[in-house]
């Protein structure tokens, strides 16, 4: 059985995420969002928490190879370096200029769009440096406690909504500006603005899940858009521990949906309790968009596509508050079981 200690701190990120999905079904998107930003106890406990379950409850049962699974940052740091140092990045390159190639031979778009949508490759390309003699740039949301930075290979922007460690800053990426380079507060850690087309990779953990609103998911990924350089890539990974074909259709939504913004999917693994995935920011944005063109989907698999929004299970699940409750911390049992309960958090862990 799972120690006392885990359970507790177990029960604070999954009672944290139920009142936040109650009050968003109360309230409504923002509103429920700035409330929960201006509770600072809560923000700081949850933060915690997230740490020493990642830290000592999680790490045994995640840290095997492909029989067990990988713990996953190392699963994140795996496909960072295979893809900048190992040709990866090259392989997508040609793959989707050929791709480009042969959609242009064949568009009706005008000669101008075409040398447009080239030279603009080609600006991004010369301007590149060597990934063999720098580092990766890497921006962490919902970093917690900067686990990346150890890794010499990676530059790493940590943010979080409160930071536990130090090196990491505070910074709302559902709301920061994004501009022509990074501000900074004076006098405290804390980000104010990111720079457009800058950072490498983009690393989403545990984070979609987090946010209660669909919509509030799409633009969390536009902003990744955003940030990124082109062929830079967005990881994402999630939680869920159902087998490989329980949630295929919402995995296939978002692959449609961040298509249609311009990222391309080039790796997915279901590991245990977790989806892992890759999305890389296309040269041709054109080429992400023609994919989600020649998709179908049925009338059942309807209800999990947009183009502007980005589902999890949890929203398809019941979350109304009783009836006559007044109190929101008072949800409902199925609720809170369902909010965050991908994770292994009552997992069999040493005691």
């Amino acid at each position: 059985m799972a120690s006392d200690e885990h359970k507790r701190l177990a029960d604070i990120v999954k009672g944290t995420h139920a009142l936040l999905r109650a009050e968003y079904h109360q309230y409504g998107a923002e509103i429920a969002w700035d409330r929960h930003l201006a509770r600072n106890d809560v923000l700081q406990k949850y933060a915690t928490s997230m740490q020493k379950l990642a830290t000592k409850c999680w790490m045994d049962s995640n840290s095997n190879l492909r029989n067990g699974t990988y713990c996953r940052m190392e699963w994140i740091k795996t496909q960072c370096k295979e893809y900048f140092f190992n040709s990866g990045r090259e392989k997508y390159n040609k793959r989707e200029q050929d791709i480009n190639a042969k959609m242009t031979l064949f568009s009706t778009r005008s000669s101008d769009e075409s040398v447009t949508s080239k030279d603009n490759s080609s600006c991004t390309e010369n301007g590149l440096q060597n990934y063999y003699e720098r580092k990766i740039s890497l921006l962490d949301v919902g970093s917690c406690y900067n686990p990346l930075s150890v890794d010499n290979a990676f530059d790493v922007t940590a943010i979080d909504l409160i930071p536990t460690v130090e090196g990491v800053y505070r910074c709302d990426f559902l709301n920061v500006a994004i501009g022509r380079k990074k501000n900074l507060s004076q006098d405290t850690w804390e980000i104010r603005q990111l720079p457009a087309n800058f950072f490498d990779s983009v690393v989403f953990s545990l984070l979609l899940e987090y946010l209660p609103c669909p919509k509030q998911r799409y633009v969390c990924c536009r902003n990744a858009y955003d940030v990124l350089k082109s062929s830079g890539i967005l990881i994402i990974v999630s939680p869920d521990s159902k087998h490989v074909g329980a949630n295929a259709r919402l995995m296939k939504s978002w692959r449609y949906t961040l298509s249609r913004m311009g990222f391309m999917r080039i790796k997915y693994e279901k590991l245990r309790h977790i989806h892992c995935l890759v999305f890389r920011k296309c040269i041709y944005k054109d080429v992400a968009i023609q994919w989600s063109k020649l998709q179908h989907f049925s009338e059942v698999d309807k209800k999990y596509v947009s183009e502007t929004k980005i589902f999890i299970p949890q929203d398809f699940q019941a979350s109304h508050l009783k009836k006559k409750q007044e109190k929101l911390v008072e949800y409902e049992e199925t609720d809170l079981a369902s909010a965050f309960s991908e994770l292994p958090f009552n997992d069999e862990v040493p005691t």
